[in-house]
């Protein structure tokens, strides 16, 4: 009995090490806890512990992370501010000059396209219709965001480059661009969006084109960070200050927009500006997104 309880520790102890020397030297301490405590559960892509796989038809909001029961929500120490205050719903760290976010991608608000069965099942609003057959799935996205971003040179890149996301919001969701599936529009399809204006793909990616209902709704909110570094607001700008009897569109408050819905402007998290994207309207999409056709940065990556 002493030596199978030995040779239990001692596997214990070189899985435990085995997952750490596979961890970047970069990321947090905090990410090899995670992944040290995720031995029984899943685990994400890169060794990255995003919890338990959720599943549709028994998944409930946990109240204290106000994410689904299950999944990790962390944002390690190193983060700076305007993340880890805002950011939940995923596993985010520093690994070296990008930020690191690990996210399943399930939403913390009720929707249809859980399926009936499932407790976070909802109706979808008058008018809408169903997106075929549908349903959100757990995921495994991984995004590589550059922790200083800077206008590119040249060229840019475009947004419609075949990328898995294009962003992630501040509850950990992904954010698409301004084009439909081949063969639509985004105008026809956003009839297909849930109460929370997000909807799944064919694999089960839930998304957002528009702004996410339950963290922006016409407001100066901070809706996320694309892949270019630059984070994204709701229809406003805050004008740099805590109340919001000041907030406005931009061109009234700041520069008006370029074409791909960014300008730069002082706000609370960067009061002393920074370039970034609103909810706007959009000539390509005939309806407001996120973002319009380019990044004004560079892009890092994303992968499921």
């Amino acid at each position: 009995m002493e030596l199978l309880k030995i040779r239990t520790i001692a596997l214990l102890f070189v899985f435990g090490l085995a997952l750490t020397q596979c961890k970047p030297k970069s990321d947090s301490d905090e990410e090899t806890l995670l992944l040290l405590a995720a031995a029984a559960s899943k685990i994400c892509v890169n060794n990255s512990f995003t919890g338990s796989t959720v599943v549709n038809a028994t998944a409930t909001l946990d109240t204290n992370t106000d994410c689904i029961t299950g999944m990790t929500s962390s944002m390690s120490a190193d983060l700076p501010a305007w993340i880890r205050n805002n950011f939940k719903c995923a596993v985010g760290s520093v690994s070296g000059s990008n930020y690191v976010f690990r996210s399943q991608n399930v939403p913390n608000n009720k929707s249809f396209y859980f399926g009936t069965s499932s407790p976070m099942y909802v109706a979808l609003a008058g008018g809408q219709k169903s997106a075929g057959n549908n349903q959100i799935a757990s995921q495994c996205l991984v995004y590589t965001i550059p922790s200083s971003p800077a206008a590119k040179s040249g060229a840019l890149v475009g947004t419609q480059s075949g990328y898995a996301s294009v962003g992630i919001t501040v509850n950990g969701l992904a954010i698409f661009n301004n084009a439909a599936a081949p063969g639509d529009t985004l105008a026809t399809e956003a009839q297909t969006f849930d109460t929370f204006n997000g909807h799944p793909q064919s694999s089960g990616v839930y998304h957002h084109h528009s702004q996410p209902l339950n963290v922006t709704n016409n407001n100066a909110n901070l809706v996320g960070v694309l892949i270019d570094g630059f984070p994204v607001y709701g229809l406003h700008c805050d004008n740099g200050t805590a109340g919001t009897g000041d907030d406005n569109v931009p061109g009234t408050v700041g520069p008006a927009l370029d074409a791909n819905h960014g300008h730069t402007a002082a706000t609370v998290l960067f009061p002393g500006g920074i370039y970034h994207y609103h909810f706007a309207s959009d000539a390509t999409a005939g309806i407001n997104t996120l973002i319009g056709s380019s990044f004004h940065g560079t892009p890092g990556t994303v992968s499921n």
